[in-house]
């Protein structure tokens, strides 16, 4: 008789890659400046990270852009963010939340859509629908808690 046995296996969880669909990034502040309103107005987001996808959703046009930083989760730092730069974040996102924890080769270990996890909203409770966090001139994400990474795994396992 043949059968399918599961083991645990431990791996080294290194970076927390966000895809974060904003609806209103003027909601947000860099070096102490309201980014831009990306739906009334024809702007582009200024904030460290926006990736333009091109037009998809003509529904909300600040939707053609998505908030993509790539964080190391042992100390809070996303390794894509401009140097010098500050920022308040605030986003609404909509249930339009997906990441990927990576491995230190940048592997795909678990892919996580749906709620904000708690982990990105380090400054104020988030509700599942919000990213609201500070992050210094370094890139680091104030208040980071690595350990809060960990529940988007425990979200997976059903």
């Amino acid at each position: 008789m043949k059968t399918t046995i599961y083991k645990p296996v431990e791996v080294e969880v290194k970076f927390l890659k966000v895809d974060a669909t904003v609806r209103y990034w003027q909601d947000s502040y860099i070096n102490g400046t309201k980014d831009y309103d990306c739906e009334e107005e024809k702007n582009e987001p200024q904030m460290p990270c926006a990736e333009y996808l091109g037009e998809q959703n003509r529904t909300f046009r600040a939707y053609d852009w998505h908030w993509k930083p790539i964080i190391d989760i042992d100390n809070g730092r996303i390794i894509n963010w401009g140097d010098g730069i500050t920022a308040s974040i605030h986003y609404k996102v909509c249930d339009e939340f997906s990441c990927d924890l990576l491995d230190e080769g940048n592997n795909v270990i678990c892919f996580y859509e749906g709620y904000v996890p708690h982990c990105m909203c380090p400054k104020e409770n988030g509700y599942g629908d919000y990213i609201i966090m500070d992050i210094d001139s370094n890139g680091f994400i104030q208040n980071w808690r690595p350990e809060l990474v960990l529940r988007i795994l425990e979200e997976n396992e059903d």
